[in-house]
């Protein structure tokens, strides 16, 4: 587990320490690059919309290998607010979660006292 204040200069220091875990364990290296790309959106959004005009929180990232099933799940879970996002904001921008949606296997977004968004991707060890 990884919790860092939720301000984007902690960006690099998630990409930095899930690159290394991942690096340690049976992860295919393309799955590595799709993984930390998925993270740094999810992260992302925690960052910009879900402290937006609420003091500075943290945001949080866990890892681990489901053995049973081959998989490797990642939460990144805060404590700010989850907000739609408006049809002008998907103009230009807004397209975090359907890269997150298109690399990982499956995607679960909860809202509650702060947003989790729980991401499993297939690990193929052919």
């Amino acid at each position: 587990m990884l919790a860092v204040p939720a301000i984007s200069t902690e960006l690099a220091v998630i990409r930095r320490t899930l690159g290394a875990w991942l690096g340690a364990q049976v992860v295919p290296a393309g799955l590595v690059t799709d993984v930390l790309l998925v993270v740094d959106e999810a992260v992302a959004n925690s960052v910009e919309h879900g402290y937006r005009d609420l003091p500075p929180g943290s945001v949080t990232v866990t890892a681990h290998l489901a053995a049973p099933t081959a998989a490797l799940v990642i939460t990144v879970s805060d404590h700010g607010r989850w907000r739609e996002p408006t049809p002008e904001a998907t103009l230009h921008r807004g397209r975090g979660v359907g890269i997150m949606r298109a690399l990982a296997a499956t995607v679960d977004i909860r809202v509650g006292a702060g947003t989790t968004v729980a991401m499993r991707f297939a690990i193929r060890t052919e």
